[in-house]
């Protein structure tokens, strides 16, 4: 218990000063991409990771799950660089978006089989069927949708299209998780940051392939919205 406690500490401590500095990397990002924003989002971003790691300290039981959250929560980081770089070197936007995108849809890969393994929905295969259905149809409809929704995908269509499957699995699979265990509250906190994660990159694609939707309040939402979901999930570790 006194080890718990102990490694529970600097959880806390890292979890104020990463929703601080977050806060202030969400009003800052409004003004628009810099270096110095740049730098502020990679803090904001070691620190979810951080408290992900010392949950993990703090409920060593749960290693894989753990692990695994950490390990896509480092490919997060990854994405989150590379997105902002898109906005400073525009000259390679496009390949700064590809390796975003490319980063954070194997970071899915890792808190989808997180979602999996903990719950044990590999005992129910039909259920992750299900899931990858509902993300492929909704996939197909995000494309299909795109003029309704005054989008514009261009090139970026295929990448689009694939990364959302992985997105949605994790959205799925954490709704799915929090029925298959009868609402348990642990799985109730994964599936509403699953949700927030959604929400966050719904915003986003408006902001990148929208019109009119790339204004301050689009970017301080979708970035609000990303560390929420991104530290609701890390925090998952300490309750399962």
């Amino acid at each position: 218990m006194q080890q718990l406690s102990q490694a529970g500490i600097p959880y806390y401590i890292v979890l104020v000063l990463g929703s601080v500095m977050s806060l202030i990397f969400c009003i800052n990002r409004a003004k628009g991409f810099s270096v110095k924003n740049l730098m502020l989002k990679t803090v904001s971003s070691c620190c979810y990771l951080l408290t992900a790691v010392f949950a993990l300290l703090s409920n060593p039981d749960v290693y894989i799950y753990g692990s695994l959250l950490i390990f896509g929560g480092t490919l997060g980081l990854c994405g989150d660089i590379m997105l902002d770089l898109k906005g400073i070197y525009d000259k390679d936007k496009s390949k700064y978006l590809y390796a975003g995108f490319i980063f954070f849809l194997i970071g899915h890969v890792f808190y989808v089989a997180a979602i999996i393994y903990q719950s044990k929905m590999y005992e129910k295969w039909w259920v992750i069927l299900l899931c990858l259905l509902f993300c492929v149809l909704f996939s197909i409809g995000n494309i299909a949708s795109a003029k309704i929704m005054k989008v514009h995908f261009g090139a970026y269509k295929t990448i689009v299209f694939i990364y959302t499957i992985f997105l949605m699995m994790t959205f799925a699979t954490g709704f799915a998780a929090m029925i298959i265990t009868h609402f348990q509250k642990r799985y109730i906190m994964l599936a509403i940051g699953a949700a927030m994660f959604a929400l966050s990159d719904v915003i986003l694609s408006g902001t990148f392939f929208g019109k009119g939707k790339d204004r301050p309040v689009h970017y301080f939402t979708n970035h609000l919205t990303y560390y929420a979901a991104q530290y609701i999930i890390a925090a998952s570790i300490l309750f399962m």
